[in-house]
């Protein structure tokens, strides 16, 4: 759980960077989410795949420690 609470901890920090960076640029909140889509909107199929695996293995990472965790502590 630690690993996940720090994942999304450095998520939300550096997506605030990246909107007060635009909104210091004096662009619009709506273009500054604009802009932080926007590299997913021109990704090619392969690159869908392997974020989707990236994501799949921390999130699968997350559920055998718990399992594991849940284990030891039934024996």
């Amino acid at each position: 759980m630690k690993i996940l609470g720090i994942f999304l901890m450095i998520l939300f920090c550096s997506v605030s960077l990246v909107i007060l960076l635009d909104l210091s640029m004096n662009f619009s909140l709506s273009q500054s989410l604009s802009h932080l889509i926007n590299p997913f909107r021109v990704m090619d199929a392969g690159e869908y795949v392997m974020l989707t695996g990236l994501f799949l293995i921390v999130i699968s990472h997350q559920i055998i420690m718990i399992i594991k965790s849940k284990s030891n502590r039934s024996n």
